[in-house]
């Protein structure tokens, strides 16, 4: 019972994260095309949650330039099917509005764009 109410918890104060603003940074990226994975590439991104309070999500990059997504949906939370547990949200790509959904795992160094079946950009701590 007392690992019931732990967990139920966790979660409300997981689905709660993406309505306060957070940052992450991430060092490393791996892009999956057609399902084939590519090579590991060095990175230096800083994502913002919930930016101005908005529900956008922002990518900076080194170069000054940035990617906004701005949330069309609820957080939800899942597990993958090796158990890994994540949030996932959906957005609009504001740059060509296409819908994409972004993964933030529980492990705290994961984060994952889906942008259409088999294509998706993933990023490390």
């Amino acid at each position: 019972m007392k690992k019931l109410i732990l967990s139920v918890l966790f979660l409300m104060l997981s689905v709660a994260s993406f309505s306060q603003t957070f940052v992450k940074k991430y060092t490393s990226a791996i892009a999956e095309k057609a399902g084939v994975l590519g090579e590991w590439q060095d990175v230096s991104i800083t994502v913002v949650f919930n930016e101005q309070k908005t529900g956008d999500i922002v990518f900076y990059y080194p170069n000054a330039t940035t990617k906004r997504f701005h949330q069309i949906g609820d957080v939800e939370t899942n597990k993958t099917r090796n158990g890994e547990g994540y949030q996932i949200i959906y957005c609009i790509d504001n740059s060509d509005g296409k819908d994409v959904a972004i993964q933030l795992f529980d492990n705290n160094e994961t984060l994952r764009i889906l942008l259409s079946k088999g294509y998706s950009v993933e990023f490390h701590k």
